[in-house]
């Protein structure tokens, strides 16, 4: 159960925008979709688990029922390996040729692995977690952008980075460095596409009460790290997509290369 304090009211600050989400089958990219569509956003999702993206697309319609006689015109879904440039390449195009317009894209497919030592970890896991957190954001900033950028209408990328792309992981050196690796990115990236009206911003939570976060540690390491958030929780999914619904708003139409922190503190201590 979220611990989280209910956002109300949820504005519709993203009327009349087209959002794209990669790892939309995911707890927090299915989060975002919830409060991109409640803010009147239409969406393409993307992701690998065709039948967890019916799933999401019907809990989607679950909870927004206005959107139930013509969820077509409210949602994509898109069966594709994120990591494929071609497979990406042609979501983008879908989308477009779907909505007519490409106004942000949430780049949240990300994957993590039980904190293991360096002297244990293998060149295997290493070259997984690059194709699925770095390699799909690069593919991913590629083509999303290129679509804003013929479009003409300016947009928001918006990448799934954690604290651990901003500080040190013990046990997560390969995490880390995957993570990381979309700081620099963005960073690269802030001149080139704010020529087009572009922005490009990494968000950073640190752990958040998801399945794939309680595989990572030991319960007593999670006791441990916990005492490290001056907020005193984790993060919930909520919270995440309450960042990203920010940044893809007008109301950061002039924030760009930033650095969200949704971490309740933890890398101030």
């Amino acid at each position: 159960m979220s611990t989280a304090t209910p956002h109300k009211p949820i504005p519709a600050r993203l009327a009349g925008k087209v959002a794209l989400i990669t790892g939309a089958a995911g707890n927090i990219g299915s989060a975002t979709a919830h409060r991109f569509l409640q803010e009147g956003a239409k969406l393409a999702l993307i992701d690998l688990d065709a039948a967890q993206l019916q799933r999401t697309e019907q809990a989607l319609v679950a909870t927004n029922p206005r959107i139930a006689s013509s969820v077509a015109e409210h949602v994509l879904r898109v069966v594709a390996d994120v990591t494929d440039e071609e497979s990406i390449k042609r979501a983008v195009q879908e989308t477009v040729d779907t909505f007519a317009r490409l106004d942000t894209a949430f780049l949240c497919a990300g994957a993590s692995y039980t904190a293991t030592s360096i002297f244990d970890t293998d060149l295997e896991l290493y070259d997984r977690l690059t194709r699925i957190n770095s390699r799909s954001a690069f593919v991913g900033i590629k083509h999303a952008a290129a679509a804003m950028r013929d479009l003409g209408q300016g947009g928001s990328i918006i990448l799934a980075s954690s604290v651990s792309g901003l500080r040190g992981a013990p046990g997560m050196t390969v995490y880390a460095a995957s993570k990381f690796a979309l700081r620099g990115m963005c960073l690269s990236l802030v001149a080139e596409l704010g020529q087009y009206g572009i922005r490009i911003n990494t968000i950073h939570p640190c752990g958040v009460n998801t399945p794939m976060f309680r595989q990572t540690w030991t319960r007593e390491q999670e006791q441990a790290l916990l005492k490290t958030v001056p907020l005193g929780r984790w993060a919930e999914v909520e919270d995440v997509a309450a960042v990203v619904s920010f940044l893809a708003s007008d109301d950061a139409q002039f924030l760009t290369g930033g650095a969200l922190k949704v971490d309740g503190g933890m890398v101030c201590m």
